[in-house]
C-alpha cells in the first residue's frame, strides 16, 4: 500500500514559506540650519550629520528604534513591523527656553514589504559671532588739535585706540580689540549678520570744532556680512586735544 504523507509535508512548508511576510523600511534625510545665537540670521543649510534618530510608536511614543545619520543625513531603519509611527530627532531650542526640543515627523503607516519615505526633519543650532569665516579690518587716523580746539597740530596713525563690535540688536559690544602701531584693526571669524563698528572720539560743535565736552562721541560704522567669506575694509577718524 502507498502513502503519500510526504508530498503532502512538502506542499504544506512550501506553502508556508510562500505566505512569510518581508518587514518594512524607513527612511529620510535630515537637515541642520545653522543660525547665531539669537536664531535670527541664517547662516546655511547642510545635512545633520552622525545625529541620533528615534523611530516611535504613533499611540504610545515608545521608541522601538535608534539610527545615525549618516555624513549626507541620510538615515534607515529595517525590519520594521506593520503600525503606525513617527521618526523625530532633537534640535536646539529656537526660542531659548529649554536647552533642546524635540523635532518630530508626521505620523506614517509601515506595511510589510514597503518603503516609506519621510519628509526631511530640519534641526536648528545656534554658534557663535566668531565661527565663521569673514572679515572686518579697517585704518584709523587721529586728528590732534591744539587747546583751543580748532588748530590743528598734527595728523598721525590712531596706534593703541579701543576699537568695538556690536552683533545684532545687542546693546553692548561683543569683541574689543585695538589698533596696531600703523593704526590698522581686525576682527576675524566672523559669521552672518549686521554688525557696528565703532570708535570714541572728542565731541565737537557744528563746526567741526571740539568742545572740550568730558563725554566722547562714538562714530560708528554700520555693516552687513552677507556672504561667508566676505571682507569688509573701513576707513575713520577720530579727533583729539
Amino acid at each position: 500500500m502507498k502513502t503519500y504523507l510526504p508530498f503532502v509535508a512538502f506542499i504544506i512548508v512550501i506553502g508556508i514559506t510562500g505566505c512569510k511576510k518581508e518587514p518594512g523600511e524607513v527612511q529620510g534625510v535630515v537637515m541642520q540650519k545653522i543660525y547665531d545665537n539669537d536664531f535670527k540670521y541664517l547662516q546655511r543649510v547642510q545635512p545633520a550629520s552622525d545625529a541620533d534618530v528615534f523611530l516611535s510608536e504613533a499611540g504610545t511614543l515608545a521608541v522601538v528604534d535608534r539610527a545615525h545619520s549618516s555624513y549626507n543625513g541620510l538615515y534607515s531603519f529595517t525590519d520594521v513591523k506593520d503600525g503606525s509611527y513617527v521618526v523625530f530627532v532633537y534640535s536646539d531650542d529656537t526660542s531659548k527656553v529649554d536647552g533642546s526640543v524635540a523635532v518630530s515627523s508626521a505620523q506614517f503607516e509601515v506595511k510589510a514589504g514597503k518603503i516609506v519615505n519621510v519628509d526631511t526633519l530640519y534641526t536648528f543650532k545656534g554658534i557663535g559671532l566668531e565661527k565663521g569665516n569673514a572679515t572686518i579690518c579697517g585704518k584709523i587716523w587721529l586728528i590732534n588739535y591744539k587747546k583751543n580746539g580748532y588748530e590743528i597740530k598734527d595728523i598721525s596713525l590712531a596706534q593703541e585706540v579701543d576699537v568695538y563690535l556690536i552683533y545684532g540688536d545687542h546693546k553692548s559690544y561683543d569683541i574689543r580689540t585695538r589698533t596696531n602701531y600703523d593704526g590698522t584693526f581686525c576682527f576675524s571669524n566672523l559669521i552672518k549678520g549686521n554688525y557696528v563698528v565703532y570708535v570714541y572720539s572728542e565731541a565737537e560743535d557744528a563746526f567741526g570744532n571740539l568742545t572740550g565736552a568730558t563725554q566722547k562721541v562714538a562714530h560708528k560704522k554700520y555693516i552687513t556680512i552677507s556672504d561667508d567669506k566676505q571682507e569688509v575694509f573701513v576707513t575713520d577718524t577720530i579727533k583729539t586735544f
